[in-house]
């Protein structure tokens, strides 16, 4: 994967603009997308910007307890070696909350591209561009606004004058973003700043639930970026304002979801959108045709944590089957309206909790898979996709999940043996620690009547 890098003069007229920056992040994304690196002070930046810097090599194997995880393979037997890194340009940007001292920038890890969920993204867009087509992508994304715990931790309690009652949504209401509008104004002055093409936000269906939309871009590495950065300016003015701010996929049994929808279209080398036709084009089914059939084998992507699966139940707008269809959003994939240029695909499987690198990957990998054996998806669904009687439904238990990516050669292929294999891994040994606890709910349901 071609990068390029900031030079030492970026970096000096960074700083000449921004005279009250005194610290920098810089960061790359683990396999989850947890933003993990180093803050450096403002007279260090001209230096990494010449030298670059180094991060250990287990900084991608680190599960969401930030622990490196040694069933990978990747930590004891390698001795964990440094890694040398360079801050991509064009990353470079400040945090315009908490007195404007703050910066960030995301670095390239130059030797561990077989780890790195960009690296994975950026080969297949350009086996889609080998092909001579180019996806153009957008994220969309959905969060929970809360009220901050003692002593750090979550608590899932609205912010003071929002509703607490799962049962009044207020979905496309006002009142909330009118509540929280000096946080929802502050997430845009940090996106502005930063050059993330956000669009509407709106109220969503949960208690001081939002939805955040990001633009189309034709550089599919970079909207999937998009995707990484917004969550962090959510948070970032969330912590501004006292808030926290969770992208958790069920934070709670009897509320919303959250989710990561995925927008794509694919145009060709003339700059022509190939998914457009009466009503859509023969390419664009055999492109749902490919996602409906790898759909499964890539659910620990769509859904990597234990709570993820949590998500995938009836009458919440959440597919758990590879269903496709018009203007029908208890689909997977939903065709939105729009004819010609604007036709274009929304992909509704993933939750917020995702690594929108991996997502999107994962995503193109199925298209690719559908156009190279052309493969029809069969009738679109209408009605409630929910109630079609299918035998090919997503395997929403974690354990069944993982199972069915570690047997898929599409996966295996989409992502190199190595990362593969290491995914896998990394996943397993989440799952096996978290599914040893013994919690309250155990002692319940069970201590009384066992």
């Amino acid at each position: 994967m071609s990068s390029t890098f900031l030079t030492a003069d970026e970096a000096r007229d960074f700083l000449t603009a921004n005279p009250t920056v005194q610290w920098i992040d810089i960061f790359t994304f683990d396999l989850n997308g947890i933003p993990r690196g180093k803050r450096f002070r403002r007279g260090d930046l001209a230096s990494l910007a010449r030298n670059g810097l180094a991060m250990p090599a287990s900084a991608f194997i680190i599960d969401p307890r930030g622990n490196s995880i040694g069933e990978t393979g990747r930590l004891w037997e390698t001795g964990d070696p440094d890694v040398p890194a360079r801050i991509l340009s064009g990353t470079l940007a400040p945090v315009p909350v908490n007195g404007a001292t703050h910066a960030q920038a995301v670095m390239d890890l130059e030797t561990a591209g077989d780890m790195d969920g960009r690296a994975v993204l950026a080969s297949q867009v350009a086996r889609l561009k080998a092909a001579g087509l180019t996806p153009v992508v957008a994220v969309e994304m959905e969060f929970y606004v809360t009220k901050p715990g003692k002593d750090g931790a979550f608590t899932l309690e609205p912010p003071p004058g929002l509703t607490t009652d799962p049962s009044a949504a207020g979905t496309y209401e006002f009142a909330d973003l009118d509540t929280l509008r000096p946080f929802i104004d502050d997430i845009y002055r940090i996106a502005e700043a930063q050059g993330l093409p956000v669009d509407a936000v709106i109220q969503e269906s949960g208690p001081a639930q939002l939805e955040i939309n990001l633009k189309h871009r034709d550089d599919a590495v970079r909207a999937a970026l998009d995707g990484l950065l917004l969550k962090r300016a959510v948070k970032a003015a969330a912590h501004e304002h006292d808030l926290n701010a969770t992208f958790m996929a069920k934070p709670h049994q009897d509320w919303c979801g959250s989710g990561m929808h995925i927008h794509l279209s694919l145009l060709d080398e003339a700059g022509a959108n190939v998914l457009a036709g009466e009503p859509i084009s023969p390419l664009f089914r055999h492109v749902i045709g490919g996602l409906c059939a790898t759909m499964a084998d890539f659910m620990p992507i769509w859904a990597q944590y234990a709570n993820s699966y949590r998500r995938y139940v009836p009458h919440t707008y959440v597919a758990a089957a590879p269903h496709w269809g018009y203007n029908n959003r208890t689909v997977a994939l939903r065709i939105p309206p729009g004819r010609g240029a604007q036709t274009h695909l929304e992909h509704r499987v993933a939750g917020a909790d995702a690594n929108p690198y991996l997502v999107v990957a994962a995503i193109l990998a199925g298209i690719a898979h559908g156009l190279a054996a052309r493969i029809e998806p069969g009738p679109n669904a209408e009605g409630n996709a929910g109630e079609i009687e299918t035998p090919n439904t997503l395997p929403t238990a974690w354990v069944n999940a993982l199972a069915a990516f570690e047997r898929s050669a599409v996966a295996r292929d989409a992502f190199g043996a190595g990362f593969h294999d290491v995914y896998a891994r990394l996943k397993q040994a989440e799952r096996a620690n978290f599914e040893r606890i013994v919690t309250e709910l155990d002692h319940l349901w069970y201590a009384h009547v066992a």
